[in-house]
């Protein structure tokens, strides 16, 4: 083969694996699957939501949360709601939403599609078994989505949420850092993403719990409203559910 027709070969492999990475992991992506990664942004209203938990730190976010009477979305992993029921409990009986984080955080990629269902459908029976609340909102670690998740969210009824804005507290970052780059990037409708947990179990999140005050107070000041998940994205929730697009991929 001729250096020419290597170097070819090389940028048509470079960009079939753009298109898969742009597919399963970009947050907005939708050639999969429906995603929504944004609400109303005439609301003048935004929603948190928080990933990986139950974990030691959800009890102290969720007396900020009570202190600044804000609403709140967990997205829980399934066997973290089973070590620590009473935490996954506390978050329910404050009329917080719970959404299924899958069972043990793996990434979906690397799933085949029996594992990809099992995830779901372990997580909304944990979830259910412990608090009660049968999850109407789904988000994939790391936000990937294969057509084999998609498929197995279509069957649980479940729409995939994803963020608009990040903390990027998954890093080591000061509370500081983590409120600058929330508030910085926050627009009316955005979906915030930030931890009470840590799927691997290896760090608190009390620096998520310090940003959480001043976050709130920077978008208040700025006239907009916390509002639950449900307000936020339930016209657009309720348009996916009676559209054909996720019926398609069943």
């Amino acid at each position: 083969m001729s250096y020419s027709a290597l170097i070819g070969s090389a940028c048509i492999a470079g960009a079939a694996w753009g298109a898969i990475y742009y597919a399963t992991y970009a947050v907005r992506s939708q050639l999969l699957g429906p995603t929504i990664w944004r609400g109303d942004e005439n609301a003048g209203a935004v929603a948190l939501t928080f990933d990986d938990g139950p974990a030691e730190s959800t009890p102290e976010i969720l007396e900020i949360l009570a202190a600044h009477d804000v609403p709140a979305t967990f997205f829980m992993i399934g066997r973290e709601v089973e070590r620590r029921p009473t935490v996954a409990r506390a978050v329910a009986a404050a009329g917080h939403e719970i959404g299924n984080h899958s069972y043990t955080h793996p990434i979906y990629l690397y799933c085949t599609a029996h594992r990809t269902r099992w995830e779901l459908r372990r997580a909304q029976e944990a979830i259910a078994n412990v608090t009660g609340v049968v999850p109407l909102w789904v988000r994939p670690p790391c936000g990937v989505r294969t057509r084999a998740y998609f498929r197995a969210a279509c069957e649980l009824d479940l729409v995939t949420v994803q963020w608009t804005v990040a903390g990027f507290d998954w890093k080591r970052r000061n509370a500081s850092d983590i409120a600058r780059t929330v508030t910085k990037a926050l627009v009316p409708g955005a979906i915030i993403l930030l931890h009470d947990g840590d799927s691997s179990n290896r760090r608190d999140r009390r620096e998520t719990a310090a940003a959480l005050p001043l976050i709130i107070s920077g978008a208040r000041a700025r006239g907009w409203r916390f509002v639950p998940l449900v307000e936020l994205i339930g016209e657009a929730a309720r348009a996916l559910r009676s559209s054909d697009f996720g019926k398609e991929r069943r």
